[in-house]
């Protein structure tokens, strides 16, 4: 087992402020935050589509923590995905959710898609 890297980050409210970080963290932290503000984030992964104006990328998602939030659930380890309204922190349970509702809307898209061939045969 290794050891914890330690980082000091310096905070707006309590100045510089030496914290461990999990061994899945980048180990980059923005300074001048409130501590309570302080993240430790994971790599992210995305989906790459291809669409018309090239390659772009859907549902950033990697791991995240708020260890010195005032709200508990934060400091749990969660998965924090970018969604259209901004980022979302899951829980297990929750990235399952809106992994089974992805395919239920991958089906949707296909019907779409098989409906949209329907119509351009018509013409």
């Amino acid at each position: 087992m290794t050891a914890p890297r330690i980082v000091t980050v310096h905070t707006y409210d309590r100045g510089p402020v030496t914290v461990p970080c999990p061994p899945w963290c980048l180990g980059v932290h923005e300074d001048g935050l409130d501590l309570v503000d302080l993240a430790h984030e994971g790599p992210e992964t995305a989906l790459t589509i291809s669409v018309a104006s090239g390659a772009t990328q859907i549902l950033d998602a990697g791991l995240c923590q708020y260890p010195y939030s005032t709200n508990p659930g934060d400091r749990e380890v969660k998965v924090s995905v970018l969604l259209g309204t901004g980022w979302h922190h899951l829980d297990h349970d929750g990235l399952r959710m809106l992994a089974a509702q992805l395919v239920v809307h991958a089906g949707r898209l296909r019907d779409l898609a098989a409906e949209l061939q329907s119509v351009e045969a018509g013409r």
